[in-house]
């Protein structure tokens, strides 16, 4: 079997409403989707980075630089193609933007590998378990239409929430306080504070969102390097009673090092869209686990394709350090018609569909109605 084409396409949807995640704001819902086509009519599916956002700089590295390198090649020597494009962005990546491109090429590699093989991508990386609880990840509002949508979410099964807070400490405690009220004790409730903070900042809104039993606080501070990252993060674990979590930025395991010697974080969270794809991802966990450390992975709100939830929901499943993974709570294109079957939420679960490779499957319209002038 040989590669006998590797393409990214942006594929998504322009938003009626635009969506918050912090400082980052969604106008468009959709991603950067990778194909790879072989000799034998076998083709794979990825997603490359965040967002089709990131379409102007991922997707030429993959279509003029990286995929090229692969055609003619054997799509299952994962582990060695992985690694001779690591090297080939040496010189002019070094673990940027073209790990993101990297990352897509890869979940589309075991796509791939998981259809010749008959296999689905969990059993393929060492089956842990068949479902993991989802947590509903609104976006960030009002404190009264947050309330509601968390309580509708509980209603609909869910056990676990993560809510945005901004940099007003005022509103980020107002929000939490009220949501903590709405839905009672019982369900966890996690923060993702977005980088709104320095280490002082982090540490008083730490201290002031104690009594409210999160689950974890994610990514409160800002920082401009990676030094910088683990030593302010340190500093605010070693002194709050809250668990700590972060590492969704971070590209390839060599940049985790520190932060697992450190013990900085509480639960990481590669996301396999842009740490490396899924080889890299389950490195990542296993990493973790090796310290006795969670790994939630990342999977970005802002996509909504779906090919990337179910990256992300393949790797967790082998991973016996991986309770719970992000759900998107406002769907997207992949839940419009971009997929034939998406993935859904039952009983506060996603369960895996035990189809071969990841399991989800492009519609044969998707190129079509789903194609973004970006």
């Amino acid at each position: 079997m040989k590669i006998t084409s590797v393409t990214a396409t942006p594929l998504g949807v322009p938003l009626d409403e635009e969506l918050r995640w912090g400082a980052m704001v969604v106008n468009v819902k959709g991603g950067v989707v990778v194909r790879i086509t072989t000799d034998e009519g076998v083709e794979g599916i990825g997603e490359a980075g965040f967002s089709a956002a990131y379409f102007p700089t991922v997707g030429p590295i993959i279509n003029g630089q990286l995929g090229p390198m692969l055609v003619g090649r054997d799509p299952r020597d994962i582990g060695a193609l992985w690694q001779e494009m690591l090297n080939a962005t040496h010189m002019w990546g070094r673990r940027g933007i073209e790990t993101y491109a990297l990352s897509g090429i890869d979940i589309a590699l075991w796509d791939l590998l998981g259809k010749t093989s008959n296999q689905p991508v969990y059993r393929l990386l060492g089956a842990s378990k068949p479902k993991v609880r989802a947590y509903f990840a609104p976006s960030l509002k009002p404190t009264p239409a947050i309330v509601e949508e968390v309580k509708e979410a509980v209603d609909n099964g869910f056990t676990a929430m993560k809510l945005r807070v901004t940099g007003d400490l005022a509103s980020a405690v107002e929000l939490i306080g009220s949501v903590r009220d709405a839905i009672g004790r019982n369900p966890d409730i996690m923060v993702d504070a977005n980088m709104s903070y320095d280490r002082r900042g982090a540490y008083e809104l730490a201290k002031e969102l104690e009594p409210f039993r999160l689950t974890w606080l994610e990514e409160p501070i800002l920082a401009r390097s990676l030094s910088q990252y683990v030593e302010d993060n340190t500093w605010l674990s070693d002194r709050i009673n809250i668990p700590l979590a972060g590492g969704e930025s971070l590209l390839t395991r060599y940049e985790y090092i520190d932060l697992l010697s450190r013990r900085t974080f509480d639960v990481l969270q590669p996301d396999c869209t842009s740490v490396g794809g899924i080889t890299e991802a389950k490195r990542v966990a296993d990493m973790a686990s090796a310290w006795n450390i969670t790994c939630v992975p990342h999977i970005a709100c802002s996509s909504g394709t779906g090919i990337a939830l179910a990256a992300g929901l393949h790797m967790i499943l082998a991973c016996e350090n991986s309770p719970m993974i992000e759900f998107d709570a406002y769907g997207g294109p992949g839940w419009d018609g971009l997929l034939v079957d998406p993935l859904e939420v039952k009983d506060g679960f996603v369960q895996v569909k035990d189809a071969p490779g990841l399991g989800v499957e492009l519609s044969p319209s998707a190129f079509d109605v789903y194609h973004l002038d970006l």
